[in-house]
């Protein structure tokens, strides 16, 4: 981020609660993610102990997809258990990558720096996507941990729930551990986002009496909920703080379960009947709190419900997050995943179920855009989501701006030339090249250039670089080719996009 280390108080709070306005969508900036879940091999790798080059290919293979359907994000799951999908001295290589933590991907390659670089050169956003405390999904597996897991090290700290592992949040060295591992992620890669999901106390039965005893921080054995909740308080605030400290640039966003309270609850919660799991009373997560305080850069509640839902009406919890983020800027989760020709819920046989979500959500200008869980229904093609995808995506679009990052744009492209060779027209022009994955921070700054946006306006028209209709590429890379065909009839231009997608003026191709 293009920043000054002192900045006047006065300039800093405006950043923090001053949030770009959308009246309303004009199909320009719409940030359009996906969920890629690695835990249990859910949609990638497609099974522990592949090659390295068959884990790069089904990775690929992905990214082209939601590249093709004009998506411009990615949520890429790489901590699912305590372990690790990139180069860790922290934690043991993912059980889900190489079926075993003490041995690292053969041919040895950095799994989170290649899709960084291959999301990158897409123009996509990629946002590392971890699981706090969750350590194990079996503990009859724990005899196979790698002898450095923090576990073998530090078993005190850590709560058995049914038949998982979860870190007891209530360790001061549970949050410093964290810290460091976060400390460790944005500083060693060209991350755009840190992700959380709804995983935080698994639910009110957990065993954390020992931990009560030691570090109950004045809190009556009546409190204890309260306790727990100031217990993910303090790691959520210590989190943000350690990335912001790092990389001001990097954004943090957290994707809870849909509803924060029940309004027969909570004056303030929803008109909803999910009682016997919530973010406040079951998970501990005070996620309104958050959104008040200003911790998060983004929210992205998981709205997994129909519309017409009697208990969790998806319109409902729609406004309520809309109504309740206190300037955050909001993101809509789909669950794609609920599609199925055989639901028990007639509107989750049809894919026009998520077209109708997305549209609704469209028309709040606190939504920014949507994720969609999974990635796996996207390439299964489930009830032919795809071609919904496209109708709904024609073309591409920029991430939009959050509150509280800077809005300087790059500068221009310089050397902007065209020529058609045989039926295809090639784009170059002169621009910064992409860094590596795991690139310096000097590299990876966002004064310069990452991304370019290429339009097409009829000859002679005044182009009107608002018209998000006009885009026909967002790309990394210096260069496009597109179909000659009619090209002599359209005068195309191209514009820099800084990694927070601040856009410079547009240059003509000549």
């Amino acid at each position: 981020m293009k920043h000054a280390i002192n900045v006047l108080m006065v300039f800093t709070l405006f950043l923090l609660f001053a949030q770009p306005a959308r009246a309303e969508y004009d199909g320009k900036r719409e940030w359009r993610a996906v969920w890629i879940a690695t835990v249990n091999n859910i949609d990638w790798p497609s099974a522990p102990g592949l090659s390295s080059d068959a884990q790069k290919k089904e990775l690929i293979t992905l990214l082209d997809l939601y590249k093709s359907m004009n998506f411009n994000a990615i949520v890429l799951q790489i901590r699912p258990t305590a372990d690790a999908f990139y180069i860790s001295d922290k934690e043991p290589w993912s059980i889900y990558l190489t079926g075993d933590q003490k041995k690292a991907p053969v041919p040895f390659y950095d799994p989170l720096a290649f899709a960084i670089k291959e999301a990158h050169k897409r123009g996509m956003e990629l946002h590392a996507w971890l699981n706090p405390y969750r350590v194990s999904q079996n503990v009859d597996n724990l005899k196979d941990m790698a002898p450095d897991h923090i576990y073998k090290k530090r078993p005190d700290i850590f709560v058995k729930h049914g038949k998982k592992l979860y870190f007891d949040p209530a360790y001061p060295e549970t949050r410093e551990f964290l810290a460091q591992v976060i400390k460790d992620l944005v500083t060693r890669y060209d991350l755009d986002g840190i992700h959380f999901d709804d995983y935080f106390y698994p639910n009110n039965d957990f065993s954390d009496e020992s931990s009560f005893a030691k570090h109950s921080r004045g809190y009556k054995p009546a409190d204890k909920m309260a306790w727990r909740r100031e217990n993910v308080d303090l790691v959520v605030k210590m989190l943000r703080d350690t990335i912001k400290s790092v990389k001001p640039f990097i954004k943090f966003g957290i994707s809870p379960y849909a509803v924060w309270r029940n309004k027969q609850e909570d004056p303030r919660g929803s008109d909803t009947r999910s009682f016997g799991y919530t973010n406040y009373d079951h998970l501990h997560a005070d996620i309104l709190k958050w959104m008040e305080a200003g911790w998060m850069d983004y929210i992205l509640p998981q709205l997994y419900f129909n519309i017409g839902y009697p208990a969790a009406d998806f319109n409902v919890l729609a406004k309520w997050w809309r109504d309740y983020s206190a300037g955050t800027p909001v993101y809509g989760g789909l669950g794609t995943y609920r599609l199925d020709a055989n639901s028990k819920i007639e509107a989750w046989r049809s894919a026009q179920e998520i077209k109708k979500q997305a549209e609704i959500l469209r028309t709040m200008e606190q939504y920014h855009g949507v994720c969609y869980f999974s990635a796996k229904d996207m390439k299964k093609n489930v009830l032919g989501i795809n071609s919904v995808l496209r109708s709904l995506y024609p073309s591409p679009s920029i991430v939009p701006a959050l509150r509280g990052f800077e809005t300087t744009p790059p500068d221009a492209p310089a050397k902007a030339d065209m020529v058609i060779k045989g039926d295809k027209l090639h784009l170059t022009w002169t621009g910064d090249k992409l860094p590596e994955g795991d690139a310096s921070l000097a590299e990876c700054n966002s004064e310069r250039a990452y991304y370019y946006a290429v339009y097409r306006f009829k000859k002679g028209e005044t182009p009107r670089f608002e018209n998000g209709s006009a885009i026909i590429a967002l790309t990394g890379e210096t260069s496009f080719v597109t179909s000659g065909a009619g090209a002599p009839g359209y005068d195309y231009y191209v514009s820099a996009l800084d990694r927070l997608y601040n856009e410079s003026s547009a240059v003509k191709f000549n």
